[in-house]
């Protein structure tokens, strides 16, 4: 079992660490569960936002009256990919045939400013960076930098 969720969430951050975009398919998402049983849609994040092991996410939160229900929660959080314990792509159950609730989350407005949020986010890093490898003279620093910056641009 150990074997499968390690292999589930190299899949899961292959996926999902990069930059969202405003034009999301339904296809690439996952859930996860953590430790108390409490699923998360897992959201593409941009590199260099959070821990490698890290991606945002947004909880379901079930349904007072109804226990097969859920709703997604409005608060966009870090989640540590090593605290969940199981990964699944079938995204039906929460959000209907042909993900047809998740296509409508994915273009609203909430998600759209999450988009726009990690845009401006990741060039102000990327600014940064760069400003501070220009400010090193030392080759470790340089080098230091200039790992963030890939990492920061995806390459």
């Amino acid at each position: 079992m150990i074997v499968l969720i390690t292999v589930q969430k190299e899949i899961v951050r292959a996926t999902m660490k990069r930059q969202p975009v405003k034009n999301e398919t339904s296809t690439d998402f996952f859930i996860g569960y953590d430790e108390q049983d409490i699923p998360f849609l897992i959201l593409p994040t941009a590199p260099g936002l959070l821990l490698e092991d890290e991606c945002y996410g947004i909880s379901f939160q079930r349904d007072e009256f109804n226990p097969y229900k859920y709703h997604l929660d409005t608060h966009i959080a870090p989640v540590d990919l090593n605290r969940i314990r199981m990964f699944i792509d079938h995204l039906a159950f929460f959000f209907g045939p042909d993900h047809n609730m998740l296509n409508s989350y994915l273009q609203a407005s909430g998600y759209q400013a999450y988009v726009c949020w990690s845009e401006k986010k990741q060039g102000e890093m990327i600014r940064e960076t760069l400003m501070k490898y220009g400010s090193v003279s030392t080759k470790d620093e340089k080098k230091r930098y200039s790992d963030l910056l890939s990492q920061l641009l995806g390459s």
